[in-house]
């Protein structure tokens, strides 16, 4: 397990956003939260977090499983770092 990965492409490995320049949108744009704080792109996790994001049309809850140690990930393994506790619709 890696020690700490950046947010932004946290957020891409794991298909919330296509690319890691949308997620550093997301976070420049506060439209990214922990504990009801907006994160900087550059913000590392560890894994345990809960995340809040933003979508345009649609708000997610995610919760950070692990920390992957590649490059990427394949679609198939995204539910061992990522679990999604609540999707809305907006």
């Amino acid at each position: 397990m890696a020690a700490g990965l950046r947010i932004d492409l946290y957020l891409k490995l794991m298909g919330v956003t296509k690319t890691r320049m949308a997620a550093k949108r997301l976070c420049d744009t506060g439209k990214v939260l922990l504990f009801g704080k907006d994160l900087k792109p550059s913000h590392e996790l560890e894994g345990g977090e809960n995340l809040r994001i933003l979508l345009p049309f649609k708000e997610m809850e995610l919760k950070v499983l692990e920390i992957p140690s590649g490059k990427s990930v394949a679609k198939a393994d995204r539910p061992r770092y990522c679990l999604v506790l609540a999707v809305k619709e907006l």
